[in-house]
């Protein structure tokens, strides 16, 4: 199946998520004259050509986002402590960081440590995999305090829009993902720091 660039505004686009092989989207984002991508996906018919020599942050560590980093040798990686330790490089972003229109921030997550998110212009932010829960025994689970300050971290957000990997269409309204994720965590158990919220089944 080709896999097909889809436009999201002028200067924002994405090449869509494939499933064999697994690769996450991948955005595509231009500003002041440069070249940035979130992401990277996995395998050779998932790699931009572009991408060597460009800026690029990865959202976190899974293979389907950062796979094709194997294939770049020259630009500048963003990513956090355990990216950038799995990655063998780059530059670890601890803490909020800002290059001109964009702005690149930790984001907690349940479904792996170390997600970055990119917010663009203060429109449309980057999120990954880091609204999605982590699978255990055919379970999606959500750390309640991971989410907690997700939701936080979400609601200090400029950005009307998230952009979710693996979410055909990629757009969701940042506010309908909020209530979503309040939902979830409504459901927690004092008693354990894990909500569980269903069978894949």
């Amino acid at each position: 199946m080709e896999r097909k660039f889809r436009v999201i505004s002028e200067e924002i686009g994405y090449w869509e998520a494939s499933e064999n092989p697994l690769s996450a989207d991948v955005g595509v984002i231009r500003e002041n004259g440069q070249l940035w991508f979130y992401d990277v996906g996995d395998g050779e018919e998932n790699a931009d050509p572009r991408m060597e020599g460009a800026n690029i942050v990865l959202s976190h560590f899974h293979r389907d986002h950062t796979g094709n980093i194997e294939r770049i040798h020259e630009g500048t990686l963003y990513g956090s402590k355990e990216t950038c330790r799995h990655m063998g490089r780059g530059t670890i972003v601890e803490q909020e960081r800002t290059e001109g229109r964009l702005r690149i921030f930790p984001l907690p997550s349940s479904h792996a440590r170390g997600c970055l998110g990119l917010e663009v212009d203060g429109r449309y932010a980057f999120v990954g995999d880091a609204l999605y829960g982590r699978m255990k025994a055919g379970r999606c689970v959500y750390n309640a305090q991971f989410l907690k300050e997700e939701i936080t971290v979400l609601k200090g957000l400029r950005a009307p829009y998230l952009l979710v990997s693996h979410w055909k269409g990629m757009v969701r309204e940042r506010e309908a993902v909020i209530e979503e994720l309040e939902e979830i965590y409504s459901r927690r158990n004092k008693n354990s720091p894990e909500i569980v919220v269903g069978d894949t089944e």
